[in-house]
């Protein structure tokens, strides 16, 4: 593996070649920085977006597309769905489908909107409203929340099935569909990303990783109590750790063996690699996991990143 603590551009949308950008600070839609493994695929972390969840920053092949083609590839992420309407943001997506929510749900009605990522929500409420975009086909299939006891009345997805071009779409179990809005650049990586995930089978194969990973995981916490828990399903998880252990630091120490992964919101050490992660990587995070943990002599005593510099 070998580490570059650069900010990867895309120089060719429809060749899927990329150049190293300049050093930007905090950039909008990129990662810290990406490790490149002995797939030659580039990985990058979990810091600042998920838009990059489905295929790291593998792109397809793009060509140009329409909504119509789109919208079929959309009402076919879970069965009983259609598209509604289709937004320039995945923000916009989130307001609509509060919209439509309030609206099913009446005067008297409650609504629920939760996203996808923090589990099943308690029994309750009339409608119910799910944000699906860190989770879109990182459980094994495109919509988690549709394997849930309840099955939401309308679901948001957004970016990351654009591979990080602002897009964000609404389904629904029926119900007229409203005008579009899509730019046409993020209907085209929508329909590439999609193609991409069906024609390499790679919801069976981030499934059948997921599962190996969360054991190898659960294998690294019995010989090292300093995990105290592994949660998250799929290819996202968090792991809590006993103090005087923090997250910011095993982090850092896993960024200087050559294994990028992220700290979320609650302080926990969060793994989210693409779906086409293989055996072989999953093995090189746990490898890295359990020698931060036992402190094994390190690679670098420096800093390697701007996540590391901003650990200090």
């Amino acid at each position: 593996m070998s580490l570059q603590s650069h900010w990867p551009t895309h120089s060719s949308a429809s060749s899927g070649d990329f150049a190293s950008g300049h050093d930007a600070r905090h950039p909008l839609e990129a990662r810290r920085c990406t490790v490149q493994l002995s797939t030659g695929r580039l990985y990058l972390d979990a810091v600042a977006s998920s838009a990059t969840a489905l295929l790291g920053h593998d792109l397809p092949p793009i060509q140009a597309t329409d909504e119509l083609t789109v919208e079929r590839m959309l009402a076919s992420l879970a069965p009983g769905y259609v598209c509604l309407i289709m937004k320039s943001s995945f923000a916009a997506a989130v307001e609509f489908a509060a919209r439509l929510g309030r609206s099913s749900a009446g005067a008297e009605g409650r609504v629920i909107e939760i996203n996808a990522v923090d589990g099943e929500p308690a029994p309750g409420g009339d409608i119910l409203v799910v944000h699906e975009n860190e989770t879109l086909g990182r459980s094994g299939r495109w919509i988690a929340s549709t394997a849930w006891k309840r099955a939401p009345d309308f679901v948001v997805v957004g970016d990351a099935l654009a591979l990080g071009l602002p897009f964000g779409a609404v389904l629904g179990r029926g119900g007229p569909a409203a005008k579009h809005g899509a730019e046409a650049a993020s209907l085209a990586r929508v329909a590439a990303a999609f193609a991409a995930v069906e024609r390499e089978g790679l919801l069976q194969q981030g499934r059948e990783v997921a599962e190996y990973l969360r054991a190898r995981l659960l294998s690294v916490r019995e010989s090292c109590p300093q995990i105290e828990s592994v949660e998250g399903s799929g290819l996202s998880l968090h792991l809590t750790f006993a103090p005087p252990f923090a997250a910011t630091h095993i982090r850092r120490r896993m960024c200087e063996r050559g294994v990028l992964v992220g700290v979320d919101a609650q302080g926990r050490l969060a793994i989210d690699p693409p779906l086409a992660l293989r055996i072989a990587e999953a093995d090189a995070i746990t490898g890295a996991l359990r020698g931060s943990i036992l402190d094994l002599p390190m690679v670098s005593a420096s800093a390697c990143c701007a996540s590391c510099e901003d650990d200090d």
